[in-house]
């Protein structure tokens, strides 16, 4: 499953950036690595950015095309 699919509210394990160098160094500076918690918080109209949060308290947008590129997978554990 992919960040883009993922249920907002639904947390989630990354498991995989299939990205190019540049955006892997980018999102990993921003803690989403592989192995993060990660939770979809909202998802922006007419096909927008997605809310996301990685960890407890970073939070940013991130693209649909680039969160289409990101294996998760569910966690039982409740959203950080």
């Amino acid at each position: 499953m992919t960040l883009r699919e993922l249920t907002p509210l639904r947390p989630a394990v990354v498991v995989a950036l299939r990205l190019d160098d540049d955006e892997v160094r980018w999102l990993r500076a921003l803690g989403l690595a592989e192995g993060a918690a990660v939770v979809v918080l909202r998802a922006g109209p007419f096909r927008g950015p997605l809310q996301v949060r990685v960890g407890e308290r970073t939070a940013f947008a991130i693209d649909r095309a680039v969160a289409g590129a990101i294996e998760v997978a569910p966690s039982p554990e409740p959203a950080p």
